[in-house]
Formats: structure tokens, C-alpha cells, sequence
């Protein structure tokens, strides 16, 4: 990740730290550890004072920095929405998907408080409170990307292929490997991983962050997808 300039944060990290974190304690307050969806993930992050992991910052930094021409991110799995609200306060368009109603309801909130704080930087992410994909979404278009982190929860073989057959669709994939629905923190475990991806059609992985135990990216790049014309749906 190297130093100096590396390892700055990105713009607007403290600004959202500032105004994220005393709202996100407010809401775990008032709702509950269940009942805002914070479970233990996120409890223990507002406990330490924490609006971002060091791989979210990590990963934001290369993103803004890639080159790729990517103007659109969709996260698969954005909880309470902290990473898609620093990557759209930076400047890409966003879009979270949360199946998890208390999650996306506290997501929501947040949303809400940040669209009155900052609302032209904050109309950059937009919410999805359902399971991805939705069957009448947003569609994917050039210059954009489906990106999976944290995403470890319990589903099949058959499902986890749904999902990546979905992701196909986009003209740039990016995910942690070790944590896609299940939990693969052993460098041994990744080929089974990537052969589950190649099933889906997602070939030729190349390694675009490596974090160590903190996450390990692999990024798909789809070039038929990328310039798929007028059919493709506008930000909306």
C-alpha cells in the first residue's frame, strides 16, 4: 500500500467520520443492536469509534486512483452504506443493494441525515432495500462495476451462481475472494473460489488489491460489456 500520499485518506473520509459516527451511536441507542441490524459487525465498529476499516479506506484509494474509467459502482451487501457514501461522495454514482430490512432501514437514516448535511454530494448514492439482482433495476451500463467486500452470509452453491451469473452482466467485477458468502481466509482455498467464479463465465481474475487477512480483490473485466449502447438504462 506503500506511504506518504498512499496512505492518506481519501477526500471527504472525515467529514463522513464527523458526521456518521455520533448518528450511527444515536441509532444503535435508539434501536437496539438487533433491532438496527448493527449485530455484533457493526456494534463492535461504533464501540471503537470506527466509520471505516482500514480495507474500506484502502480500497476506496484504489478505486480512485485505478484508472479504469469507472463512473458507476453497485456493492452488493452495502449494510449501513459507509463505503458507497465515500465512494459518492467522491464522485461516483452509487448504488447499494441490502436485503437485510433492519440494515437497509438503518442505511436509510443515514442516507437521510447525510442528503440534509451535503444533499449534491449525497444524490451520488441511491439505496436499494432488496435481495441483488432486482428484476426491474437499474441496469448495468459502460462504465460501470459490481463490487462485493464483506459479503459472508449463508447460501448455496446453486444461489452463489445466480448471483455471479447477475454480475456478469457488468463490464467490470470486483471481489473479495476471501469473503464471497463464505468465509475463505486461507491463500489454499482461492482456486476453489475462482472455479466457482469461472463456472458462472467470470474468467481470467486479475489481483487488483492485496490486503493481506483484510481482504484479497480480484477484478473481472467483461470487454464485451463495456460499450453496450443505448439499451443500456441512464442513472436513474
Amino acid at each position: 500500500m506503500g506511504d506518504g500520499e498512499d496512505n492518506e485518506d481519501p477526500p471527504q473520509a472525515n467529514r463522513l467520520r464527523e458526521l456518521l459516527l455520533p448518528a450511527m451511536r444515536e441509532l444503535l441507542e435508539r434501536s437496539g443492536v438487533e433491532g438496527s441490524g448493527a449485530y455484533n459487525y457493526y456494534d463492535t465498529r461504533v464501540r471503537q469509534g470506527l466509520v471505516f476499516l482500514e480495507y474500506e479506506i484502502a480500497l476506496a484509494r484504489k478505486l480512485l486512483s485505478c484508472g479504469l474509467g469507472i463512473h458507476r459502482v453497485d456493492e452488493v451487501g452495502s449494510g449501513f452504506g459507509q463505503f458507497m457514501f465515500l465512494l459518492g461522495w467522491n464522485g461516483f454514482k452509487m448504488i447499494g443493494f441490502e436485503v437485510n430490512p433492519l440494515r437497509g432501514d438503518t442505511a436509510a437514516t443515514l442516507h437521510g441525515m447525510l442528503q440534509r448535511a451535503e444533499p449534491a454530494l449525497t444524490s451520488n448514492v441511491r439505496l436499494i432495500q432488496a435481495e441483488f439482482p432486482v428484476r426491474f433495476g437499474p441496469r448495468p451500463q459502460p462504465g460501470s462495476m459490481v463490487l462485493t467486500t464483506n459479503l459472508v452470509a449463508t447460501c448455496s452453491r446453486a444461489k452463489q451462481l445466480a448471483v455471479l451469473r447477475a454480475m456478469r452482466r457488468y463490464p467490470f467485477v470486483l471481489s473479495d475472494v476471501q469473503r464471497f458468502f463464505d468465509y475463505r481466509p486461507e491463500r489454499h482455498q482461492e482456486p476453489d473460489v475462482l472455479a466457482l467464479f469461472a463456472e458462472a463465465g467470470l474468467r481470467d481474475p486479475e489481483l487488483f488489491l492485496d490486503l493481506g487477512a483484510g481482504g484479497r480483490y480480484y477484478l473481472f473485466a467483461n470487454p464485451a460489456r463495456r460499450g453496450f449502447g443505448l439499451l443500456s438504462a441512464l442513472w436513474r
